[in-house]
């Protein structure tokens, strides 16, 4: 049992940030993010003895986070409540503002967080997150060839950003 508790223990804290992230371009706060992010693993520590093995235990996760992402929304639609939270911000450190590679950091991000919902999720499961066109196309129920476009999408506006940061970043962003 103790074993099942540690290796369950690590398997939580392996794919816990990247599910809240991928949670929360689906919802509207970081606190229903991971409280939707906590039942996915609640139910799995409660089925762990179950029969069938789970084949791809990455897109298994993924894919019950944004099914959970969107019961969420129905219910809430459903229940007619309105929740109007503050967004998280992420703070910025400004202890060492000399430190160009953190600047440049946080311009990225913030033009990560302006591209279209779809997009942002697109971009952050295959460059973030490590998934395959194919396997993010399985998750948010799409075509591969909408992965496709999407991401270059992503990557052509993050690429206008960088170049509008330090003008003349033209490499490729992590080409595939």
């Amino acid at each position: 049992m103790e074993d099942d508790q540690q290796s369950f223990r690590q398997l939580f804290n392996h794919f816990y940030t990247g599910l809240v992230r991928f949670a929360m371009d689906l919802t509207i706060s970081r606190e229903a993010a991971e409280e939707l992010v906590a039942d996915v693993f609640i139910q799995l520590w409660k089925n762990r003895k179950q029969t069938d093995p789970i084949l791809y235990f990455k897109t298994y996760l993924y894919t019950a986070v944004r099914n959970r992402c969107y019961n969420h929304h129905r219910d809430q639609q459903k229940h007619q409540w309105l929740q109007l939270e503050e967004e998280d911000a992420l703070p910025f450190d400004e202890v060492h503002p000399q430190l160009e590679w953190k600047e440049m950091q946080q311009w990225l991000d913030r033009a990560v967080e302006n591209l279209s919902p779809q997009g942002r999720t697109i971009f952050r499961l295959v460059r973030e997150e490590g998934f395959k066109y194919k396997e993010v196309a399985d998750i948010l129920g799409i075509s591969p060839r909408t992965v496709e476009t999407q991401l270059v999408r992503a990557t052509g506006r993050l690429r206008q950003a960088l170049h509008q940061y330090g003008g003349g970043f033209n490499q490729p962003i992590s080409g595939r």
